[in-house]
């Protein structure tokens, strides 16, 4: 599989730690340029000397400068919001339990390496292993560089949810209406997603001409999870998001491009799922769970604009 240097320097970059590697350079060095040279010995004991290089000292005082150029704004707003969470938590007695942090944090680890794999149309985890060993690295030490430098995140994630979730209501006319979409009719279907329009208008002639769906699925979706299985998607209701537009298509009928945040889509429909027959009372709590974490995003953005604009905050951070 032929993949772009960047998606190596963006990978070596979490894996090995060069944080800074396209930040100074643009493009990545040797994957042994942060070695210690034994050359002579190095007098490492002053915690005010971060490195020696060739004998000549780099300070925490430069370390600290180049990290207030390169993010400081962005990064003190991020402590910002983070003290808030602290705050919010700490006022309503709430604090994050090591089950819930390690949960979270998977979910985040999961999520980030999704997001490289269809970045860098990667097939699925063994693809990445083997390009990964071609750094000397693996999925392990990615995965724990990734969870050193994403735990505070999901410590904070875990605050917000549970201070959050304590002030919202669900109404049994929600869960109804969740319950529909979880357990109603669904609708089977493979897709082919592109990131241009033009692209997918010519995918679309190619296939009403008789081109292999699942082929071009394989080959041309930047959804690579769906890719790998020929296109074939997770069952989903008729009636939420691109359901609504292939509702009234039949088995083995393609649809026209349909735009989404993802890219264009192109979807056959392969069967229909009638309505599940499980009772509402034996999957309320799960629905209620569903409902509350749906609420949790809605509201996120909003509370967090809520308390810094409530909040005394006072930044000292230098502009030269």
């Amino acid at each position: 599989m032929k993949i772009r240097t960047s998606i190596f320097l963006l990978i070596l970059s979490l894996s090995l730690g060069l944080f800074f590697t396209q930040t100074i350079f643009g493009e990545g060095g040797s994957k042994n340029t942060a070695k210690t040279t034994k050359a002579e010995p190095q007098d490492t004991t002053d915690k005010n000397i971060v490195a020696i290089v060739n004998g000549q000292k780099v300070t925490r005082q430069e370390l600290y400068e180049l990290l207030v150029d390169t993010y400081g704004d962005d990064a003190l707003d991020v402590l910002i919001r983070r003290t808030l969470i602290y705050q919010a938590a700490a006022k309503e007695g709430i604090s994050a339990t090591s089950s819930e942090l390690n949960q979270k944090l998977k979910i985040l680890i999961n999520g980030e390496i999704d997001g490289l794999m269809r970045t860098y149309r990667i097939k699925d985890k063994a693809d990445l292993e083997k390009e990964l060993i071609k750094i000397d690295s693996s999925i392990a030490q990615l995965e724990e560089k990734l969870s050193k430098k994403m735990r505070k995140q999901a410590e904070v994630e875990v605050l917000a949810e549970k201070v959050m979730t304590k002030t919202v209501t669900v109404t049994e006319e929600e869960l109804k209406k969740v319950y529909d979409l979880e357990y109603g009719e669904k609708i089977e279907a493979s897709q082919i997603v592109y990131n241009i329009r033009s692209d997918a208008e010519d995918a679309l002639k190619k296939i009403k001409s008789g081109a292999d769906f699942a082929t071009m699925a394989k080959n041309d979706s930047i959804d690579r999870v769906s890719a790998a299985k020929g296109g074939k998607m997770q069952p989903f209701s008729p009636k939420d998001g691109i359901g609504t537009q292939v509702a009234n298509l039949k088995v083995g009928e393609i649809s026209d491009i349909i735009k989404t945040d993802y890219g264009y889509h192109i979807i056959q429909i392969t069967g229909k799922k009638p309505a599940s027959n499980k009772d509402f009372k034996a999957v309320r709590s799960e629905l209620e769970k569903t409902v509350r974490n749906q609420r949790y995003k809605e509201r996120l953005g909003p509370w967090l604009i809520s308390l810094i604009e409530n909040a005394s905050i006072t930044k000292n951070l230098p502009n030269d």
